[in-house]
């Protein structure tokens, strides 16, 4: 019983954790990911192991009628005791620096061609043209580093629930 119950448990957890990094996917693209957002969700994707209409719930059910302590407390792992810890986020980029750092490189530009005796067309294309190069490079800094940022954070969501898959599997042990 112990080895079939922990691979079924093996695969139903394969299965959860893609269902749930989906989850926590969708909700970033859409806000800003929280701890109490993940939780949130997390509490909702574990529901399916409660539920007799799910195929966690059906396996879970199973394992109550061959063995109901430790389904008992299987059930409390995943349905009492399995939540997010808060996570180290990396700092990002204000969105203010989007358009500060063009028009400090606009400023820039203007001080260097005055500085050096250029005439007026010169003087305004280094001014347009230092805003007009950074304004993109920084939004695209910007967004990579946000990017960046919302996978890490997903991935140390998910680093986090091997703690309770291997308590399950000691259990079922």
């Amino acid at each position: 019983m112990n080895t079939t119950e922990k691979e079924k448990f093996e695969s139903l957890w394969k299965d959860f954790e893609a269902l749930l990094r989906g989850k926590l996917i969708n909700a970033a693209n859409k806000q800003k990911l929280t701890t109490s957002l993940a939780n949130l969700i997390l509490r909702e994707a574990a529901l399916s192991w409660g539920s007799e209409y799910e195929i966690n719930g059906k396996w879970l059910s199973k394992l109550k009628e061959m063995d109901s302590e430790k389904a008992e407390l299987v059930n409390e792992v995943l349905l009492k005791d399995m939540k997010f810890d808060e996570i180290q986020r990396r700092s990002e980029l204000p969105e203010y620096c989007s358009y500060v750092i063009p028009a400090v490189g606009a400023c820039l530009g203007w001080g260097v061609s005055m500085a050096l005796g250029c005439g007026k067309i010169i003087q305004t294309v280094s001014t347009i043209g230092s805003a007009i190069l950074l304004y993109p490079a920084v939004a695209f800094f910007r967004k990579n580093q946000i990017e960046t940022n919302k996978e890490n954070n997903i991935a140390l969501y998910m680093g986090q629930l091997d703690k309770f898959k291997n308590s399950i599997i000691s259990i079922l042990s």
